[in-house]
């Protein structure tokens, strides 16, 4: 660098500066939790009863997704990447004792998607259809069909029928 002008060394420098930046930074989502937002909407919102939602999975596990909730009107529920529905089980009971349980199925098509080279794949998800048992919930409403990192905006409207039971 010593029989370099100053005006190379400079541009010698920024070209050294700009190489290291574009190499040691990457660009991987920080929050990159992909989920269902369901939004309680109707006469029964928030929810006074107890809400506890599982799922089913291939090898025997029910996990419980959210348990016991009370006076909710939305939530966030995780959705899988490599099934083309999941199965939900909604359960609300109360203090007296009583329990009703309906199954909500949800068809999805998944898609991988790619931030950088560097970091592992996301996957979003298009909700295509939603059915459901009508014991205890009287409509679900597909609001936004794309699911990404959006948790802001529902992508369910869940109508919960009133129930008096003692």
């Amino acid at each position: 660098m010593a029989t370099m002008g100053k005006g190379m060394k400079k541009l010698a420098i920024v070209l050294l500066c700009l190489l290291t930046a574009a190499c040691s930074s990457i660009d991987c989502p920080l929050n990159n939790r992909v989920a269902v937002v369901y939004k309680l909407k109707g006469t029964v919102s928030p929810l006074s009863d107890s809400l506890t939602v599982t799922s089913i999975r291939i090898d025997n596990n029910d996990p419980v997704l959210l348990n016991r909730v009370v006076n909710v009107d939305s939530f966030l529920l995780p959705i899988s990447y490599n099934h083309p529905e999941d199965v939900l089980y909604f359960r609300r009971s109360n203090s007296t004792g009583w329990s009703i349980t309906d199954t909500v199925v949800i068809e999805k098509r998944d898609a991988p998607h790619y931030e950088s080279i560097d970091c592992s794949p996301a996957y979003f998800h298009e909700i295509l259809n939603v059915r459901h048992t009508r014991l205890g919930i009287d409509s679900i409403v597909i609001n936004k069909s794309k699911v990404t990192y959006d948790a802001k905006t529902p992508h369910l409207y869940i109508y919960f029928k009133y129930l008096y039971l003692e």
